[in-house]
């Protein structure tokens, strides 16, 4: 077996998957939901997330800095650490993010305010839920993998953008 060194842009995303240990909060900062607090199992702060609506998102976490953009109608990007770490968009019906070279298929419920992807066939490796306010998120993802962080950011910021442009539409005719 042979040595692969380790991805010096990736450090700060090791970290903090330690630091959060397969789980954490968002909760809303302020009455539009555009600034979340990311807490850890104890409930202390260990980053912030802005949501830019459709357009993208910045993710701070100690030395971690992360930024998702729309770069197509339906597509999306996540650069890290000057590189590209993440990608997602809809492949057929059903939207699929690629992040690390891995691609996992996901599963989206905005009546539920939940969502979830994994590898097609496999388990769960990221998945959401929120509150019904759109205020305070759950999220867990796999530890052991490496992607599943940014994963679970990814579907935090997507769940939280299109919950907020469904209220924002309203029914018609109102």
């Amino acid at each position: 077996m042979s040595y692969m060194p380790e991805d010096p842009r990736l450090a700060p995303w090791r970290r903090l998957r330690e630091t959060l240990a397969g789980s954490f909060a968002a909760r809303a900062r302020g009455l539009l939901a555009s600034d979340f607090a990311v807490l850890d199992r104890e409930g202390e702060e260990v980053g912030r997330l802005r949501i830019h609506g459709p357009e993208g998102a910045q993710l701070e976490a100690g030395p971690l800095e992360a930024r998702i953009e729309r770069v197509a109608r339906s597509r999306y990007t996540m650069l890290s650490g000057g590189a590209e770490i993440l990608t997602a968009g809809s492949a057929g019906a059903s939207p699929e993010i690629r992040c690390l070279g891995r691609l996992y298929e996901v599963r989206l419920s905005l009546l539920r305010n939940t969502a979830e992807a994994g590898s097609a066939g496999g388990g769960v490796a990221a998945r959401i839920t929120g509150g019904l306010t759109n205020r305070s998120y759950e999220a867990a993802f796999d530890v052991e993998d490496e992607g599943s962080l940014p994963v679970a950011f990814f579907l935090l910021y997507r769940t939280v953008a299109l919950r907020r442009e469904a209220y924002r539409a309203g029914p018609k005719g109102i």
